[in-house]
């Protein structure tokens, strides 16, 4: 097991909160993932990006994490401070 604090991320995962963490408190668009992290031409479809959310999401509250990942229903995610 991982010690504390810290966090074991797939690829995707890490790249998909890279994004979150650029850019805090932003609605970030799922085609925007789709577009940065699978490439414009890639055959994925949208739902890839919920799952890779769910598991980022999973991480964060097993990290008892400050942050959370916020979704705006057909809009996008954004990482937001825990209230």
């Amino acid at each position: 097991s991982s010690p504390a604090g810290r966090l074991r991320l797939a690829n995707k995962e890490f790249q998909m909160l890279e994004l979150l963490m650029a850019n805090p408190g932003q609605l970030i668009p799922s085609e925007r993932f789709l577009e940065r992290i699978w490439g414009y031409d890639s055959e994925v479809e949208v739902s890839v990006v919920w799952v890779y959310i769910s598991y980022l999401r999973k991480k964060l509250a097993a990290l008892q994490a400050d942050v959370e990942i916020r979704a705006s229903r057909n809009l996008g995610y954004a990482l937001e401070v825990r209230a």
